[in-house]
């Protein structure tokens, strides 16, 4: 009878041991809610910087581009050959 108490106590521990955790609080829920809403702002900054490099790459290439035909032209112009101009990457 005693490994039978004994065993009830044990299980009625690990019970109330598993339960602790499963009753949610309301500071919890806040927490696991902000932190969210931080993520968020923190992904949509990230998205607009993203697109704000990807806008002055794009200008870049284009000065780029423009730069490399003037030279060409001169280069003509001057008589000077010139190696063909590289494959941009995309």
């Amino acid at each position: 009878m005693r490994c039978g108490v004994a065993g009830s106590a044990v299980l009625l521990a690990v019970a109330a041991a598993a339960c602790d955790g499963s009753i949610p609080t309301p500071s919890n829920d806040l927490t696991t809610g902000q932190a969210f809403i931080d993520l968020n702002a923190q992904l949509v900054q990230f998205r607009e910087d993203n697109a704000l490099l990807q806008q002055q790459i794009d200008s870049l290439r284009n000065v780029t581009a423009y730069q490399d035909t003037i030279v060409r032209q001169l280069a003509a112009a001057a008589g000077i050959s010139m190696r063909p101009p590289a494959v941009p990457f995309p």
